[in-house]
Order: C-alpha cells, then sequence, then structure tokens
C-alpha cells in the first residue's frame, strides 16, 4: 500500500511550494524579500547546532522503521548532512545552499512517500494513529528551513515578471476566483492534518488571444491579520492554449520570482557517486526547486478578456488516504467576449490613430480583418518592441448584378479562363487575407436556332457536323472543356399508330423478312447514332378453311407430331420472350386419321436406341408403329438371343478382355460361345501350353482342401495333401490340397500321492 500510495502521489506532489515569507501582512502587492546576512561566527555556531540536531534525528528516524528501503534513503541524507558540513567548513557558500536545497528536496520527496497516519489495526479500531516516522522527518525538514534561511540568497536571481499595479479597465473583465490548498498541515490550519496540493487549469476555448491577469491572495481567520495579497501578473492566451497554476506558481506570485532552479554542488566539491544519487531514480527525482513545509491556502483571482475554461485539480494525501477533486469554476464577472485590452509596451513616438483606426500590430491588425493601414508613420509599440500602426477595416465594393465575389481560381473554376472582372476594387478578403473581386462569365457567342452548343467529343458521338461550316466558340463545360456550335439533326418524326420505331434489323426480327416501312422521315437514333425508322408487319395471308394460325410449337402441341402445313405464307406473328423478336405463324391443320400398326406378341414399340438400351436386337417387322414427341419414328423390337456353341475341352468362354488378363491369346474356334451382361461377345480360349496346366484336376483326398498358398496360410491350413495341384483360381494361380495340423495335447507328468 506504501509504495502505491508513493507513486500515485509523486506524480501530483513531484514539486511542492516555496517558503511563503514572512513579514508585513499589508493588503499590497509584495516585493522580493531582503535577507539580512548574520555574523560569520554566529551563522557558522548556529549551522553546526542545527547539523548535529539533524544527524541525531536521523538516526532516530532510522530506528523507527525495518523498511530497508525507508532505512537506505535516511543514511544517504545522512551522508549528504556530512558533506554539507564539510563545504560549510570550507567557506562555500554558494555550493552549501546548492547541496541544502538538494536534501531538502530528497527529504521532502521521502516525507511524501509515508502516510500521515498508520491505519488501524482491527475493524473495531476507530480512529488511525499518527505516524511517528512521519513527524520525524517533517521536523528535520522545518530544521532544514532554518539551515537554508541562515544563508544569503544567491545574487544571479531571474528577473521578475512584469507585475501590473491593477488591470485597466477592469470592468470589462470576467473574474474567476478559485480556492487553493498547498503544502502540508499538522490539523491546526482549518484542514486534516495531511498534505495539500493544488492545480488550475486555464484553457482559452475562443479563435481570438484572451489577456488574463492573475493574483493570489492569502486567507486567514477572522480574527487574525489579514492575509498578504500578490501583485498582477499579466499572461497572454492564443487560441486554444491552456496554461497551469500550481503551488509553486501561487507562492511565486508573492516572491516576485519565478520558477528558478537551483543546479547541483560543484564538480570539485562532491560528485554523484558520493552522494549516491542513484539510490532514487532519475525518473522519480523531484525537479530541484525550494519547497518548504508551509501550509498556505487562499484564493487565486483571474481578470480575463474573454470567457475561460477554468478548473481546479486538488490533491491530498490525509490519514483516511488519498484523495482527488476535480472543481469546474465559473465567472464571477460578465467580461466583454470579443474585448482585447492594450499591452503595458513603452511608448513609442506615434501619434494617436485617426477616427475608426486602430493601434495593433500588423499581425493583431489582419487578425481583426484590419487590412488597411491608416497612415505609414507608428503608433506605438507593444512589449516586445514590435511597432503597432493605424489599422482600419478595407472599403469593399458591392458587386454589381450578375458578377460574383470570387478569387480568381474560383472564377477560373465556375467561368472558365475567359472569365472578366466587373470592378477594380476588391469586394472582400479570403481566410488568408487575399483580395476577393468581383468576377462574370465573359459573353460568348449564341448558336443559331438549328445549331447546338456541345463538345467536339460529343458532337463526334452524335455525328453532328459543325454549324454553317465554322469553328464557333459558344462557351465552356464544367471540365473547362470548350464548346462549339454544331448543327442539329433533321427533325424527327413520330411513327403513326400500329408502327414502332426500329432499326432495319430489330424490324425484320419483329415482323420478319415482309415488314414494311410506315414512312420515309427517321423516328430515331440508336446509342450509335444510326438512324431509325417506323416499321409494321406486313400484310399476312388468311388460314383456309379447316386450318389454324399458329406456330410450330403450338400446331404439335394442338396436333400432334403428325400436324401439316397448310400453306408457305405466314398467316401472322407473336411476340417472343424479347419484345425484339417475333416468331412466325403458319396455318396448320391435323394429319389425317391413319390406323399404325401393331407389334407382334413379345415385341415392344421403341427407338433404336432405347431398344440397344434394353437388349433388343432384332427387328420385328420394318414398318414404324408410331413417332415420339420429336416426330423420330418407332419400330418393334425383341430380344433374340445369339447362338453359341460349347467350347471344346481344354477352351474356356472369356471376353477377350479376360483372356488377356490370364495369358491365353489362342483361340479356338471364331464362333462365339456367348454374351456377357452388355453383350460383349465371349470366345473359347486355350491356355498356353506352357502354364501345365492339366485338363481335369485332381480331386483331393478327404479332409483336404483345394486351396491357394495365400488361402491356405489365412485359414491356418499348412500340411499339404498332395504335391500335384488340386485347381486354379481366376488369376491361373495353382491350388493345392492343404489340411489342417493335428492338435497334440502335451503329457501331464505323473505325480505320486503321499
Amino acid at each position: 500500500m506504501r509504495r502505491a500510495i508513493s507513486i500515485v502521489f509523486s506524480v501530483f506532489l513531484a514539486a511542492s511550494i516555496l517558503v511563503l515569507p514572512t513579514g508585513s501582512v499589508a493588503a499590497k502587492p509584495d516585493s522580493p524579500p531582503q535577507m539580512s546576512a548574520p555574523s560569520p561566527a554566529q551563522s557558522a555556531d548556529e549551522e553546526e547546532t542545527i547539523i548535529r540536531s539533524i544527524l541525531d534525528e536521523l538516526d532516530k528516524a532510522a530506528g523507527m522503521t525495518n523498511d530497508p528501503d525507508i532505512r537506505k534513503h535516511i543514511a544517504v541524507l545522512k551522508d549528504w548532512v556530512k558533506k554539507l558540513r564539510e563545504l560549510i567548513r570550507r567557506g562555500d557558500k554558494k555550493a552549501a545552499l546548492d547541496t541544502k536545497y538538494l536534501i531538502a528536496e530528497r527529504l521532502e520527496w521521502l516525507i511524501n512517500q509515508l502516510p500521515v497516519a498508520t491505519a488501524p489495526p482491527t475493524l473495531a479500531a476507530v480512529t488511525a494513529s499518527p505516524n511517528p516516522l512521519y513527524d520525524e522527518l517533517v521536523r528535520i525538514r522545518i530544521k532544514l528551513d532554518k539551515l537554508i534561511a541562515l544563508e544569503r540568497m544567491p545574487e544571479a536571481v531571474p528577473p521578475p515578471p512584469p507585475e501590473i499595479e491593477r488591470p485597466p479597465e477592469t470592468e470589462k473583465f470576467g473574474v474567476y476566483s478559485v480556492k487553493f490548498l498547498c503544502g502540508p498541515s499538522f490539523g491546526k490550519e482549518g484542514v486534516q492534518p495531511g498534505s495539500y496540493s493544488t492545480a488550475i487549469n486555464v484553457h482559452n476555448p475562443h479563435n481570438q488571444t484572451v489577456y488574463l491577469y492573475k493574483k493570489a491572495v492569502i486567507a486567514k481567520r477572522e480574527d487574525e491579520p489579514r492575509g498578504r495579497i500578490s501583485g498582477f501578473r499579466r499572461v497572454v492566451l492564443a487560441p486554444d492554449e491552456a496554461i497551469e497554476i500550481d503551488c509553486i506558481d501561487i507562492v511565486s506570485l508573492f516572491r516576485g520570482l519565478q520558477r528558478a532552479t537551483v543546479a547541483p554542488p560543484p564538480q570539485q566539491v562532491t560528485t554523484a557517486a558520493q552522494l549516491q544519487i542513484s539510490v532514487v531514480p532519475a525518473e522519480e527525482q523531484p525537479t530541484p526547486q525550494n519547497q518548504p513545509t508551509v501550509f498556505a491556502k487562499g484564493f487565486v483571482v483571474i481578470y480575463a478578456s474573454a470567457p475561460l475554461d477554468v478548473v481546479a485539480v486538488y490533491t491530498a494525501s490525509t490519514a483516511g488516504g488519498f484523495s482527488l477533486d476535480v472543481e469546474y469554476v465559473g465567472a464571477t464577472g460578465r467580461g466583454s467576449p470579443v474585448w482585447t485590452p492594450p499591452d503595458e509596451g513603452p511608448p513609442g513616438d506615434g501619434e494617436e490613430c485617426p477616427a475608426e483606426c486602430y493601434c495593433l500590430t500588423k499581425e493583431e491588425a489582419y487578425k481583426r480583418n484590419l487590412t488597411t493601414l491608416c497612415r505609414d508613420r507608428p503608433c506605438g509599440y507593444n512589449i516586445q518592441g514590435v511597432p503597432r500602426y493605424c489599422w482600419k477595416a478595407e472599403v469593399q465594393t458591392q458587386c454589381p448584378q450578375g458578377c460574383v465575389c470570387l478569387s480568381k481560381d474560383d472564377a477560373y473554376k465556375r467561368y472558365g479562363p475567359n472569365a472578366s472582372t466587373c470592378t477594380d476594387q476588391p469586394c472582400g478578403r479570403d481566410q488568408y487575407q487575399n483580395p476577393l473581386y468581383c468576377w462574370k462569365p465573359t459573353e460568348q457567342p449564341k448558336c443559331p436556332d438549328n445549331c447546338a452548343c456541345v463538345t467536339e467529343v460529343e458532337a463526334k458521338r452524335l455525328g453532328l457536323d459543325l454549324c454553317q461550316g465554322q469553328r464557333t466558340l459558344c462557351g465552356y463545360d464544367q471540365q473547362q472543356n470548350p464548346l462549339y456550335c454544331f448543327q442539329k439533326p433533321p427533325q424527327q418524326a413520330p411513327c403513326p399508330t400500329g408502327c414502332v420505331c426500329l432499326s432495319k434489323e430489330e424490324g425484320y426480327k419483329r415482323y420478319g423478312p415482309n415488314a414494311v416501312l410506315c414512312q420515309d422521315q427517321p423516328c430515331g437514333r440508336d446509342q450509335y447514332q444510326n438512324p431509325l425508322y417506323c416499321w409494321k408487319p406486313g400484310e399476312q395471308a388468311a388460314c383456309p378453311q379447316g386450318c389454324t394460325c399458329l406456330t410450330k410449337d403450338e400446331a404439335y402441341q394442338k396436333f400432334g407430331a403428325n400436324a401439316v402445313l397448310c400453306q408457305d405464307a405466314p398467316c401472322g406473328y407473336a411476340m417472343a420472350a424479347t419484345a425484339a423478336v417475333q416468331i412466325p405463324k403458319y396455318c396448320w391443320k391435323a394429319a389425317p386419321t391413319t390406323t399404325q400398326p401393331q407389334c407382334p406378341q413379345g415385341c415392344y414399340c421403341l427407338i433404336k436406341d432405347e431398344a440397344a438400351k434394353r437388349g433388343y436386337n432384332t427387328l420385328c417387322q420394318s414398318a414404324p408403329c408410331g413417332y415420339d414427341q420429336y416426330q423420330n419414328p418407332l419400330y418393334c423390337w425383341k430380344y433374340t438371343p445369339p447362338t453359341t456353341t460349347q467350347c471344346p475341352q481344354g477352351c474356356y468362354c472369356l471376353t477377350k478382355d479376360d483372356a488377356a488378363k490370364r495369358g491365353y491369346t489362342t483361340l479356338c474356334q471364331d464362333a462365339p460361345c456367348g454374351y456377357d451382361q452388355y453383350q460383349n461377345p465371349l470366345y473359347c480360349w486355350r491356355p498356353p501350353a506352357t502354364t501345365g496346366a492339366p485338363t481335369i484336376q485332381p480331386l483331393c483326398p478327404s479332409g483336404c482342401t483345394c486351396l491357394t498358398k495365400a488361402d491356405a496360410q489365412k485359414q491356418g491350413y499348412t500340411v499339404l495333401c498332395q504335391d500335384a495341384p488340386c485347381g486354379y483360381d481366376q488369376y491361373q494361380n495353382p491350388k493345392y490340397c492343404f489340411k489342417k495340423p493335428l492338435l497334440t495335447i502335451p503329457l501331464i507328468p505323473r505325480t505320486t500321492v503321499k
């Protein structure tokens, strides 16, 4: 828990506040403190007494903890105090003062790692007990403040920032009063014992520069003298910039000092190795500052020329633990949102600006859109010595009717490269203060009524010719391509009723070769600018009596496959799936009724392919027995078993492939001996003489089985009954007679019973 608190707390308390100087409590700005130099003998005696007391207190503090890390830090502090004693004896006051600051920083860092009080040992305990080590180290830290006070402050002090007695025209400012708490408290300051810190964040949310003036006020009890009031300090916040006001800044308002860092002791006096600085990691070491243990509370008062975002962050480490609070602070006054106070710079040798002119630097004037100089002489200077001049708003003219206030690039994009200005005076400025002018499109000649203003690419696509044979510019398109006058295509006549606007190919597809033009004038153009004309179907012949005007499919569905055409001329057209195609209709009638011959018994009316699939190989009659849906003739088929012969002795009825597998290459006869399931012929094949396979294989004796050697081994037949083969398998491997071995029963030795 201690380490977790130290890690978090060191982020917020890496730099503590400076000592608030004592003295006058009058409510007026304070000047930098002046310290009187004590006599050398008195200073040396006091320093030696305090150093001995600090060393004793460090030994006492080391005995209050068993934590090896804390004891190590205390040991380092003792070494530093001893080095400080040597520097004081040598008379090196500057190095001695720097070393005191380093010891104070290290001690303050160690104090911040410790809780102010220890947690209760049991749940029954209501309050926590004080931490004696924390109190001991705070006492040592107070003695270090006394030790630092004995030294004269270094002469090389950074110059204080400019302080203002009072901001000008404060009634125009918004006022923010923010509470602050800084430093360790021992319970007598109106708050719980602990360490407190405040960070005030100020943000400018506007697009203009905001000027603010800050001061600090110490708040005390009513029965005490009034707290001190610091001087004002001016801050300029550009758009979207932010600053933080922490405890160091607040104390610096009273001291009149900036954040002055203290350099480490010179190398010849002491080294990092001698002081064992590496005990604390570099990233955890606090920034070298004067960090006293004095508690302060009060208000930071901010006067702002425009509303700001002000957020205060409060952190505290007390006996109850670590706490963090964020408070959003609102303004208590009504500042003008756009008012800009003047800078407090050295006076210039210029004059006052005329009416409607403002004394500003060039950057300030441009931010306010003031772009015209009233005169060339400066009217003053800012605090950086930059001259100010009298500026006024530029006189801008109104654009005449038909003109638009644009930049040159925008005008060319809108009106093309021939855009022309309406007036010479600017009509405004863009966001970069570039002048804008009034622009209008250049007057272009108009095309005659029978011509169109198009690009050359579009005219070529439409097949248009130049108007009157001349290249006349008539304008520009939005891509700034030039437009020219082209002759419009001839007028297109609409199609009469019953006619359709089609190309010649589409007309013939729809209405057939007898399609007729309705008129000579085109009715339009296709995507390739080919002319379209009005088409209609030609005269259609009427069907004779007993015939019907149908498509071929409709005729076959109605009259069957034997439907007969009545005439060759179409009698009409039917719409296909796509409207661009017309299917011709013809006059159809049913075929005369004829009696189809019936198939004899045992025959079946099939097409040739279906008969072959079923194995029917013989026609029963030559006349067709019917037709299928595609008008293919059907015939009567039957199955006739093929004539086969028996194979001679020693030959086998096999297909050619089976014979080749067995190595049979000699035909016993030319006639087939049968057919397989696929009606492939079988023939008689003779085994080769080299196989030695006898025609008749001897039978196996009783108790033996005819097997191949492989099958015999698989089945456990290991005893060969005879040497001669008893047959052959399908691959002509010889078989032999095998039997199983006899079971043998082991003899059991006889035992004598006693």
